[in-house]
């Protein structure tokens, strides 16, 4: 049930309605009544209100939003339509002079912009300038790159194929070097290898009967006389090829060795020539009687000479460092005398053994001599 006591009365609401209908423009105004209102409520109810009551208060608090909503709209309308006019209401003067200001502001402006225009105008010149240069640049960089990409290229094309001309050339002297290996290998066997030797094989037979070419050089009583001149005529040719070996000449003497038949000529200071016969027949011992005999005796001796002036060129070229197996003095070779004596075929042999082996000695040396 209701309970009026208190209650507001619904013509104090009216007059605040009133009171603001009355010409209350102001929003703060407004707001000055809604707290009167709620003071007003406040003050006089000290119990909660009837639901009439309620409702009245509630609609005349709508309404009252409502009018100051609109009020509001249409102060906030008025304010910039003020703004905009504003200008237009000042006088003449003032507003020239704004506009003015305005224009001189706006010159300055444009003149700023026209000189940052104008200087990024030149740096955009510089940096086009700088553009072009470096386009330049890059082009001959490109230029000179791909011509170094050529002559490396070229460079490599030509390494390869002089390499491929070094393996080959390589190849090549590696065959080289092995030939020469091997030639200079048989060089060293040749020259190790005596030729001489071979052609003049010179050894001492059992009794000690001296032999060259496998004939005895010596030995009379069980030698035959064909193989004894023919033993001498090697030996003759061993000597005549030591001098041509050694380019010596001999003083006085001329060889010609003739096999079984050979000779020596003797030469005397006027030029006259002997013929002396390195060959002998028949008992020697008897035969000496015989002038033909008695030149075998000489072409001997002579023999034993020249066998000395080639024993003394050596001596003289090796430094007289060397020494012959068997002295030699006169017609006596090691104390023998190649002079055969009636009995004494033993000591004749030897002086024919020791005259071989001086000769051999002589080979030796001519065998490695260089003038």
């Amino acid at each position: 049930p209701r309970q009026p006591t208190d209650a507001i009365e619904p013509s104090a609401l009216s007059t605040s309605v009133e009171h603001k209908s009355n010409g209350q423009d102001d929003v703060a105004d407004t707001l000055d009544v809604i707290g009167r209102v709620a003071s007003m409520i406040d003050e006089r109810t000290e119990q909660v209100m009837c639901e009439e009551c309620a409702e009245i208060a509630m609609r005349v608090l709508d309404r009252e939003i409502s009018d100051q909503e609109r009020e509001r709209q249409i102060l906030e309308q008025v304010g910039r339509t003020a703004e905009l006019i504003a200008p237009l209401t000042q006088s003449p003067n003032s507003a020239r002079t704004k506009w003015e200001d305005e224009a001189a502001e706006l010159e300055r402006e444009i003149a700023r912009r026209s000189d940052e225009e104008r200087a990024l105008s030149e740096t955009l010149e510089m940096l086009d300038a700088q553009l072009n240069e470096l386009c330049t640049k890059i082009a001959h960089e490109s230029k000179s790159m791909k011509e170094e990409a050529a002559r490396k290229a070229e460079l490599s094309r030509a390494e390869n194929d002089e390499r491929i001309v070094v393996e080959r050339m390589a190849g090549a002297q590696w065959a080289l070097d092995d030939k020469y290996a091997r030639l200079a290998a048989q060089l060293t066997q040749l020259q190790r290898t005596n030729v001489y030797n071979d052609v003049f094989n010179i050894g001492v037979r059992p009794g000690g009967i001296a032999s060259i070419n496998g004939f005895r050089l010596g030995g009379r009583a069980h030698v035959e006389w064909a193989e004894i001149n023919t033993a001498w005529g090697q030996t003759l040719l061993l000597l005549h090829t030591v001098a041509r070996k050694l380019s010596y000449e001999f003083i006085g003497f001329r060889l010609i060795p003739m096999g079984a038949f050979s000779r020596i000529e003797r030469i005397d200071e006027t030029g006259a020539t002997t013929v002396l016969e390195l060959f002998g027949s028949g008992d020697l011992y008897l035969s000496r009687l015989f002038p033909t005999h008695r030149r075998f005796d000489a072409a001997m001796v002579a023999f034993v000479e020249c066998l000395d002036q080639i024993v003394q060129f050596i001596v003289s070229a090796g430094g007289h460092r060397l020494r012959v197996p068997y002295a030699i003095e006169q017609d006596r070779v090691g104390g023998v005398s190649i002079r055969p004596q009636f009995g004494q075929d033993d000591v004749w042999t030897k002086a024919c053994r020791n005259t071989l082996m001086d000769a051999r000695w002589a080979l030796a040396f001519a065998s490695s001599y260089e003038p």
